[in-house]
């Protein structure tokens, strides 16, 4: 059991070390920036799409659901203005302004490429044009994908009144019910994190390989989002600081947080894979056979 504690200790350090020595705190700064540059213009794409596909409603129950999610000083400050940006689209096909949109959000895509090619260790090979491509193609079916879950989200209240219909469920079920959606909604974002790991860097990497920095992050996200909204109440002074922009910061400071944790899964499946590589080869099967 110490052993254990041990190593894993050792591999945490290994992680945090490698963040500091490869400038990711820096970069995270840059993806949170990106990032939410990027949100609006992929609600611009989002809506449009969600127009021409006749489902605005579910698009907009969809971002509702993403909004539970989030910290209630973070979706206080983003509500408003998502909610402006869908009510206002008239849901047109492509157009030269939702090309330049898609394009504005592509980049915060390009942003999480940078950080998983730089903690990976991987080279980019790929021309310009076709990472662009690339990450254009994310957008567009994070997007539908988006767009399909939301379906879920539509019948999650119609499920539960055919389940009150059919059997006499109490308040424990009803909990039961919303934790149950609360793991969906975890599951959705871990599936979508090691699609990012997956598909981003200009080497794919093994989906097991991934998979232990990918539920960190996961874990991780979670239990920051649900602490930030106690860290703000408790000991933020964001309006006193910075006045009516006090929000803004407030959600910069999260997405910043995000982006560390997202860096962080990417670096702890790096140090996996180094001390992985550096373990002696098994022996022969003539060696075992002699002893």
């Amino acid at each position: 059991m110490k052993s254990r504690m041990l190593n894993t200790g050792r591999l945490l350090f290994s992680a945090g070390r490698a963040m500091v020595n490869s400038l990711s705190f820096e970069l995270a700064g840059h993806i949170a920036y990106t990032g939410l540059l990027a949100i609006f213009p992929f609600l611009i794409f989002l809506a449009a799409l969600a127009g021409f596909l006749g489902t605005s409603a579910g698009g907009l129950a969809s971002v509702q659901s993403m909004l539970d999610l989030l910290p209630q000083d973070v979706a206080r400050t983003l509500a408003p203005v998502i909610h402006e940006v869908l009510d206002t689209r008239d849901g047109g096909l492509l157009t030269l302004g939702l090309l330049g949109a898609l394009w504005v959000a592509s980049n915060g895509i390009d942003a999480l490429r940078i950080a998983l090619n730089t903690a990976y260790d991987i080279e980019e090979e790929r021309p310009w044009w076709l990472i662009k491509l690339g990450s254009i193609g994310a957008i567009i079916v994070g997007g539908i994908v988006f767009l399909m879950l939301s379906v879920l989200v539509v019948l999650g209240p119609v499920i539960w009144k055919g389940l009150l219909w059919l059997f006499p469920l109490g308040e424990a079920d009803r909990w039961a019910f919303g934790t149950f959606r609360y793991l969906l909604a975890a599951l959705v974002m871990l599936a979508g994190l090691l699609a990012l790991h997956r598909w981003l860097p200009g080497k794919q990497l093994p989906v097991l390989a991934l998979l232990p920095g990918v539920m960190a992050t996961t874990a991780l996200w979670l239990a920051a989002a649900s602490l930030f909204s106690l860290y703000v109440a408790e000991l933020g002074s964001y309006s006193a600081t910075y006045g009516s922009l006090g929000g803004v910061i407030i959600t910069l400071v999260f997405f910043y947080v995000s982006a560390v944790l997202f860096i962080f899964g990417a670096e702890l499946n790096a140090a996996l894979l180094r001390r992985k590589s550096k373990k002696p080869p098994s022996p022969p099967a003539e060696a075992l056979a002699d002893r």
